[in-house]
């Protein structure tokens, strides 16, 4: 059986917290960041009278180590002008050498826009691998601290130090991707903030916003002595779509929202936990922060998801981990319905 995840507007907001779910099916695949039915009305934030796309740029550096924000309507493009603006930025400096982009992963890919780059290579997630790529011709390091692509994946604290000590000690530029945990999905604005350790440019990709060939909007954050260096004539998103996207960015850093996020997470957490703890022959383990949650699986995943889904969950088959990435707008009803549709598919009586 095929299973395909709704979009959004396939899931109703109940009334309040309190009230039983309405919706005929639960998207907890990550594939709907923000219920478009829940996103904050009302102020979006300061400058009434600037263009959307101001504003947007405006709550995005607000709220992150950023100068200067940038927004475009597809995600090559978003990489292409981070990658120019850091080997622009060295090449002004008297460093025209520095060129080549080193990726700090296990996964074998790279993104589309930079596989392409006979100037990017991949180096083993490792400080000692870290070290021994210096040389002079590097000019930046990127790593991304949560992935949610391959697996529940968390760079620990310790490697994005590393890399940010490195970055500092070699003259070269430290780049987050964070596409997969940013705006508040691990409870914290950007999941590199959990590590306290904080970039010159981050992109996120997939924001809510009109693109080409269906994809999201991006993000380029840059610090003042990167942002020099971006090239000109860039296609930016139009202000149509940054319309769009401005009330989503006022949700994401409304005061207490990431504090919401927190606590639901934390009951998702409570309710994965004691299934895994129930259930151990089915579970070993669980795995995640805030709404980017999982169960590590004692076999693959796939055929418990589309059991899942025939009863109206939809969650992301990662190998074996069942992962289980809600909207950051869920209620706790919603999170409820969830458990008790998980409870059901693995056999446990309600308590």
């Amino acid at each position: 059986m095929s299973v395909t995840a709704p979009d959004a507007d396939g899931i109703e907001a109940p009334p309040d917290d309190a009230a039983a779910v309405a919706a005929p099916s639960l998207d907890f695949s990550g594939a709907v960041r923000f219920d478009s039915a829940r996103i904050m009305e009302g102020e979006v934030g300061e400058g009434e009278g600037a263009s959307a796309f101001t504003r947007c740029a405006a709550l995005l550096t607000q709220h992150s180590f950023g100068d200067v924000a940038r927004f475009f309507a597809d995600r090559a493009t978003a990489w292409r002008a981070a990658v120019d603006a850091i080997r622009l930025h060295h090449r002004t400096a008297g460093r025209p050498k520095r060129r080549e982009i080193i990726v700090v992963s296990d996964d074998p890919r790279l993104a589309p826009a930079l596989a392409q780059d006979a100037g990017v290579r991949r180096i083993a997630e490792d400080e000692a691998a870290i070290e021994a790529a210096m040389g002079p011709n590097v000019a930046a390091l990127l790593l991304a601290p949560a992935s949610i692509d391959t697996g529940l994946r968390f760079l620990p604290g310790f490697l994005l130090a590393a890399a940010r000590q490195a970055a500092d000690e070699y003259g070269i530029v430290l780049m987050f991707d964070e596409t997969d945990a940013g705006l508040g999905r691990t409870g914290m604005a950007f999941a590199h903030e959990w590590r306290g350790v904080a970039p010159d440019v981050m992109v996120i990709d997939g924001l809510p916003g009109k693109a080409e060939e269906g994809e999201g909007a991006s993000a380029l954050v840059l610090s003042a002595r990167l942002a020099r260096s971006l090239p000109s004539g860039l296609p930016l998103l139009d202000e149509d779509a940054a319309a769009g996207l401005l009330p989503v960015l006022a949700t994401a850093f409304a005061p207490g929202f990431e504090t919401r996020v927190q606590e639901i997470g934390w009951k998702l957490e409570d309710r994965l936990a004691t299934l895994r703890w129930r259930r151990p022959d089915l579970f070993s383990d669980t795995t995640g922060t805030g709404l980017v949650q999982g169960l590590v699986c004692s076999g693959p995943a796939a055929s418990l998801t589309e059991d899942l889904a025939e009863r109206g969950l939809f969650a992301r088959p990662l190998g074996n981990v069942l992962a289980v990435l809600p909207p950051l707008t869920v209620t706790e009803a919603e999170i409820a319905a969830a458990g008790d549709i998980l409870d059901a598919v693995a056999a446990i009586p309600p308590a």
